[in-house]
């Protein structure tokens, strides 16, 4: 059986960081909010027995037992007892990487909904969150799919409304962020400025663009500010844009911005930022 999936980013709408494991994972309050920007998984199941072959067009990406769509086909049928299936699958990757948008957990969400589906929907949704959670803080939100004010470590999901009627621009500049040294930094913060994420809500509720931009804060790049030469340097270029406001998605370094206008601002953000990424999209 032949399959094709659209597998989507996030955004984070605001982001608090309130407490932290024993295990280490750290305890969030967030919003987000999956948007338009897609990568693409087309694959096979064979009837007969075997094991998983990824193949990507991105040689960077590692197609062993670390990848993330190998940790869930692994978890998958190691959960199930069903005998693994031969799956080829191939990754046309688009979303950035190190940028906070979600990109490896939201294939691996499609693709553990896939092999589901595949097997006659084995697992309930409760399920597959407990096993997405497993794997990555982000799946479970993935496998729900629908904006979110997510809590815990990624597990407590709450449905909300998002009528916020703009275009979304992202901007990947040309270096990444490791999400462990995100959380590092934050902790030499010593007055942390809270999102109001009550605010956050009832603005995409009431698609109210003031209310939203105005309540956005984060933790993690508050605490990259301190000292992340990139970031702060990245964030100066982003300020000498007029007529905009920025804010950094999830551990970053991809920040995004609310426009009317989307494509007429696209390009002028290409003149002034070059060697960027720049994405046009929408909330889903």
């Amino acid at each position: 059986m032949k399959f094709s999936l659209k597998s989507n980013a996030k955004i984070n709408i605001g982001l608090n960081v309130t407490g932290v494991l024993s295990n280490g994972y750290h305890l969030l309050d967030m919003v987000m909010v999956p948007i338009s920007l897609v990568d693409r998984l087309d694959g096979e199941i064979f009837d007969e027995e075997g094991e998983l072959e990824i193949t990507t067009n991105k040689p960077s990406i590692p197609t062993g037992k670390e990848n993330i769509l190998w940790k869930i086909y692994s978890k998958f049928y190691e959960m199930s007892g069903l005998p693994r299936k031969r799956i080829k699958l191939y990754l046309e990757k688009i979303i950035p990487h190190e940028a906070g948008l979600g990109g490896g957990s939201s294939n691996g969400a499609f693709f553990l909904k896939e092999l589901n589906s595949y097997h006659n929907n084995f697992f309930s949704l409760e399920e597959l969150i407990e096993i997405g959670k497993s794997i990555g803080a982000d799946i479970p939100f993935f496998i729900v799919n629908k904006p979110s004010r997510v809590k815990g470590i990624g597990e407590e999901i709450e449905v909300i409304e998002n009528n916020l009627d703009r275009d979304i621009i992202l901007i990947k500049p040309n270096f990444g962020v490791s999400t462990a040294k995100a959380y590092k930094n934050m902790y030499m913060l010593n007055n942390k400025v809270d999102a109001d994420i009550d605010k956050i809500v009832c603005g995409l509720r009431d698609n109210d663009i003031t209310l939203v931009e105005e309540s956005i804060e984060n933790h993690l790049e508050q605490g990259l500010l301190l000292e992340d030469s990139n970031i702060i340097e990245f964030r100066k270029r982003l300020s000498n844009i007029p007529n905009m406001k920025f804010f950094m998605s999830g551990s970053g370094s991809a920040y995004y911005t609310f426009v009317e206008n989307g494509e007429r601002e696209v390009k002028a953000i290409k003149e002034q930022l070059q060697h960027c990424e720049v994405h046009l999209c929408r909330g889903l």
